[in-house]
């Protein structure tokens, strides 16, 4: 992972995610982890970068998936333990 943040936004609907995706990596200077679909129509946007960055892009993000759908929840975890990022590796 590089960095040493975590981002994660969830958004109902692949289209939203994408567009969410894209605004994140656009923003700021964070590398895209994966979008997961994490069920009932929802996807989730990974996301990977130093804590500012990847703040500025999970805003971004949430912004442009709010436009074309629902964002179910965002999240910015700070120096995560290494147990944590090897779960969210795809």
């Amino acid at each position: 992972m590089r960095g040493d943040a975590l981002g994660l936004i969830e958004v109902v609907g692949l289209a939203a995610a994408v567009e969410a995706a894209d605004a994140a990596v656009k923003t700021a200077n964070v590398e895209l982890l994966e979008l997961e679909p994490s069920g009932q129509g929802m996807v989730t946007v990974k996301i990977a970068g130093n804590v500012g960055a990847v703040t500025a892009a999970v805003q971004a993000a949430c912004d442009a998936g709010g436009r074309l759908s629902k964002v179910y929840a965002s999240k910015v975890i700070a120096r995560p333990d290494s147990a944590v990022v090897q779960g969210f590796l795809p």
